[in-house]
């Protein structure tokens, strides 16, 4: 019998991180179609100790005063979840904070032919995750890369379902996205970029990827990575139509910095560009040049052994692929 993993990061998301594994396993147990475990990373660390709540007011005096962030109760929580069901793991990822390190931590130990890559904030709508696992292992080729569930925040009406277009500038080195609204069709259909929560993705395919590249941080440039990346390995990005994979949009339990993430979006180009593209965008990239050269030389140095991988297996250049998607479009 096949195997799904569903791969959930978090970092003090107290109490949806609950939400979440509950409707999960409300939709996986008992399926009848394919194994399943559920793989939960802890991604709290010292890094976040040094963090400052952004609003720490004191109630006598009103004035600002620093308050620094702790762990919360969903690590404690998600391990004796982990006690009591065969199919839940709990992992610790402490190296550093980031979002793509933690979901490579939890593929590293997972056990499955397909990977489902889960935000801890979501709710699955029922019956979507079965539908689309049993979707995915039956047409394999057609599919030829990820497949994704639209998303919808909660409690917005259906017809409010979104996707993500692309947002580009060749001439530029930029190869970005934004949401957009969601279009129904009957049966899959590629895009250009969708968001990797609420992605499912073969194991092959995510080792022909490498994993997330090792040296990202925090957040951001992880999406970049993936939906790119797969373009110019000659992968598609699909979306299921239907049921959607939905989000609470609270404030996340850790903060990010503006330098990672601008580092994160160079080394994603470095990924799906190399060199070149990489020297291109860091010319328009926000940031002191000086700083942005530094980290360029930093990328070309640490995330050489995993661009070279990527090369081996490129069939396209991105700026190639992105013109031809387009004339697609125009037909």
């Amino acid at each position: 019998m096949p195997k799904l993993s569903v791969i959930i990061p978090f970092c003090n998301e107290y109490p949806q991180v609950i939400f979440t594994m509950q409707s999960l396993f409300n939709e996986l147990y008992d399926n009848g179609y394919f194994d399943w475990e559920i793989i939960v990373i802890n991604n709290f660390c010292p890094e976040i100790l040094k963090q400052k709540l952004r609003v720490a007011i004191c109630p006598k005096c009103k004035e600002k005063y620093d308050v620094f962030r702790v762990e919360d109760k969903s690590g404690q929580k998600m391990k004796s979840y982990s006690e009591i069901h065969r199919q839940i793991k709990y992992v610790e990822y402490k190296d550093k904070l980031s979002h793509w390190q933690a979901k490579n931590a939890g593929v590293k130990v997972s056990t499955g032919d397909i990977l489902f890559f889960c935000d801890a904030h979501c709710v699955i709508y029922p019956g979507a995750l079965v539908k689309m696992a049993k979707y995915y292992l039956g047409h394999p080729d057609l599919i030829n890369g990820s497949l994704h569930l639209p998303l919808l925040y909660i409690l917005d009406r259906p017809r409010k379902k979104l996707i993500y277009k692309p947002v580009c500038d060749i001439s530029k080195g930029l190869y970005h996205y934004s949401f957009t609204p969601y279009r129904d069709e009957e049966y899959p259909y590629t895009v250009v970029t969708m968001s990797t929560c609420g992605m499912m993705i073969s194991r092959e395919i995510y080792n022909c990827l490498g994993g997330w590249p090792t040296e990202l941080g925090i957040y951001g440039g992880g999406e970049n990575f993936v939906n790119y990346t797969l373009a110019v390995l000659g992968k598609n990005k699909s979306i299921f139509p239907g049921s959607p994979l939905i989000h609470y949009a609270e404030h996340r339990g850790y903060e990010y910095n503006g330098t990672d993430f601008i580092r994160n979006r160079l080394i994603a180009t470095y990924m799906f560009g190399g060199e070149p593209l990489l020297k291109l965008y860091s010319q328009y990239t926000k940031g002191r040049p000086e700083v942005v050269e530094k980290m360029c030389q930093d990328i070309l140095e640490k995330c050489k052994s995993h661009r070279e991988g990527i090369a081996i297996n490129q069939v396209y250049e991105i700026s190639d692929w992105f013109k031809g998607f387009q004339s697609k479009l125009l037909k």
